[in-house]
């Protein structure tokens, strides 16, 4: 599903000190543990945002930054991405930053958009917070937030950069559940030692300095 294969960063960009090659198979969670400075320009590279500077990153048999505006849309369609900052709008409410990206996303009525972001809502345990805005939200309610907006459109693919770092472990491991049971493929990018997101991982590695490797 995914591919990244001898890529060395964003063309333009800070070159990354050793290039990175990884596969992420359909159906599989695969975790890594990095820092911000590694993890959002792969991140983009992958929502195609970006060119790599060497090499290739292909996503479900495409490489993004090729892609014409209607078949990158499509592409992304088929993602459902939470990365940092939580992108939130923030003079809408939390309801509506849910509506709106599928009323655009896929195409729904407003009727069903709504109906779809209640039951998100709802699941994700968000529904006493939907009238307020992202700045009268706590950071673990924003974060839940960003993770629902990702999983509302019912994507086949999750790209998450340190989702949930403000979430308690109890929460974070139901809310990955939830992931488990409605996303077959996910590629999930932790800054901390997360030992909750690796029992959902079907590989780990790690990214510093010394270059991209499975975890023992």
């Amino acid at each position: 599903m995914i591919d990244v294969s001898l890529v060395q960063g964003e063309r333009g960009a800070t070159r990354w000190s050793h290039p990175v090659s990884f596969q992420v198979p359909r159906g599989t969670a695969h975790v890594i543990r990095t820092r911000s400075a590694l993890s959002a320009p792969l991140f983009r590279l992958c929502l195609g945002f970006s060119e790599p500077v060497s090499g290739q990153v292909v996503v479900d048999g495409r490489e993004p930054w090729r892609l014409g505006r209607a078949d990158i849309r499509a592409l992304r369609r088929d993602i459902g991405s939470a990365l940092e900052p939580d992108g939130l709008v923030a003079n809408l409410t939390l309801r509506m930053n849910l509506i709106v990206p599928l009323i655009y996303a896929t195409g729904l009525q407003f009727e069903d958009a709504l109906d779809r972001s209640e039951k998100m809502l709802s699941v994700m345990h968000l529904t006493m917070w939907a009238d307020l805005r992202p700045a009268a939200l706590p950071a673990e309610v924003r974060q839940t937030a960003a993770l629902a907006r990702a999983l509302a459109p019912r994507p086949s693919m999750l790209m998450l950069d340190n989702p949930l770092p403000s979430v308690d472990a109890r929460e974070t491991r139901r809310l990955f559940s939830l992931c488990k049971m409605q996303v077959e493929t996910m590629l999930i990018a932790t800054h901390r030692n997360d030992g909750i997101l690796h029992e959902f991982a079907d590989a780990t590695s790690v990214w510093d300095d010394d270059g991209f490797r499975m975890a023992a």
